[in-house]
């Protein structure tokens, strides 16, 4: 039996038996393969002959001793004619064997063939004809862009690609490069069949048949899009970085040049230089723990002051629970070092009765509530130092803190020399982390 279901008739032994009717075999593009009349007409010769000879025979018996050589000419004759029929009806059997072997054959490797490709479930499988139209759609496809079967045959190759490289002839851009190059690649978006878009990597080939005449085509695609995602993020990320460590390297450079500008000995340089650093690395660790996408803006606070010998009893802090962009998180910590190592030095914590409060909160700008957005407004104060008098020269803390701050942040930031002690005001637009 074929592997169409069809049952195929057996090769006949030829023989002295009646002439027997044409064997036909059915083939896997459902061409008719019909064993050649030629050998019905040579089962037809040879029992001709084969009559032929008996009556020689028989003649040969009956005529008289003069008449034998011819009648021994003509019967070796028609043995000879004989003899060649019969050999040319076994090679036609061996043709018909050799027929029905091939097609057992070709039906296997098709079987292979359509079970491997329906077994890649990972990968869109189709075939298309010359004029652009889908002919052959296996599972995979369906599962990725959601056409079925029946959907998918006879439909344009197009309707996979998007309207811009619809318009652009990106199907037909393929094909061409298939014939001319023995392969069209790309990498691109396609559409599924809920119109959302999928990143693959594609592969047009053509096909053709025993004589290398062009048939169609055979695409396969492979759903990048997770790859396609991940490397978006990469390079985000090293954007990111590259600007960030550009702006850190400018901290750096500014407070050390500012440092040891206003410094009265190398000693003192160098301990403020690598106090700022420590806040800067400080900071630095937090947002690295979390992959730099921002801040608990309490972390932020809670590191600053313990730094500096900060405890729960001298140095509080409370606030709206909120997450702050890398950007405001490195600027806050700095801010917060600044006045720190201000307070040690001349203000609250210069006692042992002194105290700092950090408090924020969040509001939204514009009182019409039409395009609101929200505001962070982060208060630093100190009360129980000593007495307190506006410095008569801003140093770099002072300056960073007022105008590099404000700058950074496109906000506002107010310093205020009460007796009480110094006050900070923040009031920048909400980054959230």
């Amino acid at each position: 039996m074929d592997v169409d279901g069809r049952f195929a008739k057996p090769p006949q032994r030829c023989d002295n038996s009646p002439a027997r009717s044409v064997t036909t075999l059915t083939t896997l593009d459902d061409h008719a393969v019909t064993i050649p009349d030629r050998e019905v007409e040579l089962e037809a010769e040879i029992a001709r002959l084969r009559r032929s000879l008996d009556e020689a025979v028989r003649r040969t018996a009956k005529d008289v001793p003069a008449a034998t050589a011819g009648h021994e000419r003509e019967l070796a004759d028609a043995r000879a004619a004989l003899a060649l029929a019969e050999a040319r009806c076994a090679e036609l059997e061996q043709v018909n064997v050799e027929l029905v072997a091939s097609r057992s054959l070709i039906a296997t490797s098709e079987a292979r063939y359509r079970l491997a490709v329906e077994s890649a479930k990972d990968y869109a499988i189709f075939t298309i004809d010359l004029s652009g139209r889908i002919t052959g759609w296996n599972s995979g496809a369906q599962n990725l862009m959601g056409w079925t079967e029946e959907e998918a045959i006879g439909a344009p190759a197009n309707l996979i690609f998007t309207p811009e490289d619809d318009r652009n002839a990106i199907a037909e851009t393929e094909m061409r490069l298939a014939v001319t190059e023995g392969r069209g690649e790309d990498d691109r978006w396609h559409l599924r069949k809920d119109g959302s878009r999928f990143w693959a990597n594609g592969l047009m080939m053509p096909l053709r048949d025993d004589e290398g005449g062009l048939v169609g085509f055979l695409k396969i695609l492979r759903d990048r899009t997770d790859a396609k995602r991940a490397a978006e993020h990469q390079a985000l990320l090293v954007n990111e970085l590259n600007h960030r460590v550009k702006n850190t390297l400018a901290t750096v450079q500014a407070f050390t040049t500012q440092t040891l500008r206003s410094a009265a000995s190398m000693n003192e340089a160098r301990e403020s230089i690598t106090a700022r650093l420590i806040a800067l690395a400080q900071a630095h660790d937090v947002l690295t723990a979390e992959n730099w996408d921002g801040a608990d803006l309490a972390q932020i606070v809670a590191d600053a002051l313990r730094l500096h010998g900060g405890d729960g009893q001298r140095c509080q802090w409370q606030g709206n629970a909120v997450r702050v962009s890398a950007r405001i998180a490195l600027a806050v910590s700095m801010m917060l070092h600044e006045l720190a190592t201000n307070a040690i030095k001349y203000g609250a914590l210069s006692n042992a009765t002194g105290t700092v409060t950090v408090t924020w909160t969040m509001r939204e700008a514009g009182s019409d509530g039409t395009d609101a957005k929200l505001r962070l407004s982060l208060r630093w104060e100190e009360r129980g130092g000593p007495p307190v008098t506006p410095p008569t020269r801003s140093g770099f803390g002072t300056r960073m803190i007022e105008r590099g701050l404000a700058n950074e942040l496109g906000g506002e930031v107010r310093l205020s020399y009460e007796p009480t002690g110094v006050i900070c005001t923040l009031d920048i637009p909400l980054e959230m982390g």
